[in-house]
């Protein structure tokens, strides 16, 4: 009975309207009593438990004020850190958070100046949604980490990641979601060795989309694939390739990281050119037949970056990874038209 009264009282607070006071201090807000008093009754100790909290609230996300859908966005993402399934509220929150960047997006395109009472009278859906994105977005950033299949679905929604490369030069929302959007989810790239004739097949996972980090994993599995000194390679730093993985990092881990520097083992060029540059894209980089290709050579210049300032950890939730398919053979080469990038 004392759940079902608690049960109750929490859906009404959440089902009202939130007000200007309320939206102010939203840590206060989740102070409120009926907020406290239905988590007191409603202990989340197994999954089947997180998964019944899920299912039975996840629905009212895009059902109730922007605001409070925001605060259940940030119940509902702990929950799933709690072990709750995240496919439950995922397209609940990913629906909400589109909404509350759309709204964002038409409050700041008003470019109006007013106060922030004025404002609030004026367009109160939009501050909500303001109001409501640092409570929503770390709630997708957990799910959106955890799932590459779901995390590439959205990636396809070119609506939604204009919207959010917009924001995020706009200066609107955090970087890192905007990250998240562009991640490199199994993207294949092709690396030859004119050297040793020999090319490899790699697939990207979770990598930022800024070639260093490719490098930082890329060279590594390289070197884990055909053995150390492969072109005269210098090992890599095993703490530079933890840290580019997020390879279960302490926060010790992380303070380390802000003296952490790294440095190609390998020249990566591509036809014609010297190098290509690790600030660029993976979009920039050159392809044949629609396959991405880069080339590897023994180290000619000396190129040293920061990984904190290039390729942050995004989220605890999310690692990073290279892998080698295969090794290609030459006969598959020559039908992709790749032999002639090997010397004769």
């Amino acid at each position: 009975m004392r759940e079902i009264e608690g049960k109750e009282r929490f859906l009404a607070f959440m089902q009202q309207t939130s007000t200007f006071s309320e939206i102010q201090d939203p840590q206060s807000a989740f102070a409120h009593e009926s907020i406290q008093s239905f988590l007191s009754t409603r202990p989340l100790r197994t999954k089947g438990d997180c998964d019944a909290f899920l299912a039975e609230f996840a629905p009212y996300l895009t059902r109730i004020d922007t605001f409070h859908a925001g605060m259940l966005a940030l119940l509902c993402g702990s929950t799933v850190e709690r072990g709750g399934d995240l496919s439950i509220p995922f397209e609940h929150t990913m629906n909400l958070l589109v909404h509350q960047l759309r709204l964002v997006k038409a409050l700041a395109e008003r470019n109006e100046s007013f106060s922030p009472e004025d404002t609030f009278r004026r367009y109160a859906e939009e501050v909500r949604a303001e109001k409501a994105l640092p409570l929503t977005i770390p709630a997708a950033m957990t799910m959106l980490c955890r799932d590459k299949e779901r995390r590439k679905q959205w990636q396809q929604r070119t609506d939604v990641v204009e919207l959010v490369t917009g924001l995020e030069q706009a200066g609107l929302i955090p970087y890192y979601l905007e990250r998240v959007f562009t991640l490199l989810d199994d993207k294949e790239l092709l690396i030859l060795d004119p050297t040793n004739r020999r090319a490899f097949l790699t697939r990207l996972i979770g990598v930022q989309n800024v070639m260093y980090h490719c490098y930082a994993l890329l060279q590594d599995a390289i070197l884990q694939y055909v053995g150390p000194g492969y072109l005269n390679a210098a090992p890599t730093d095993p703490q530079a390739v933890r840290y580019a993985k997020n390879d279960h990092l302490t926060p010790a881990d992380y303070q380390a990281a802000r003296e952490l520097s790294d440095y190609q083992r390998f020249n990566f060029t591509y036809p014609g050119g010297l190098f290509f540059p690790g600030s660029a894209p993976f979009e920039e980089v050159p392809t044949l037949g629609g396959m991405p290709f880069l080339i590897i050579e023994p180290k000619r210049m000396h190129f040293q970056w920061d990984p904190a300032n290039m390729y942050p950890v995004l989220h605890e939730a999310l690692q990073a990874r290279i892998e080698i398919v295969r090794e290609l053979s030459h006969e598959e080469l020559a039908e992709r038209n790749f032999l002639s990038f090997f010397h004769n």
